[in-house]
């Protein structure tokens, strides 16, 4: 799972510190606010690119997330 994948932020709590990403390719994964890169904050609507990782209970979340410009 090292392939970048594009997605929109579907929803983010800046004070819980983490959100849901829908991806592209039609999975929604988890996204916490360390796994940002350059330290920046997303929002709902903000289109990013993520590398999916596998949790060791075998859920999705995001990692190396960059936002699109």
């Amino acid at each position: 799972m090292s392939d970048r994948v594009s997605g929109v932020v579907r929803w983010f709590n800046q004070a819980r510190g983490y959100g849901y990403i829908n991806g592209d390719d039609g999975a929604e994964v988890r996204v916490t606010r360390e796994a940002i890169d350059d330290l920046t904050f997303v929002t709902e609507g903000m289109r990013v690119t993520y590398v999916p990782a596998l949790d060791t209970d075998g859920t999705v979340h995001a990692e190396h997330v960059r936002i699109v410009s």
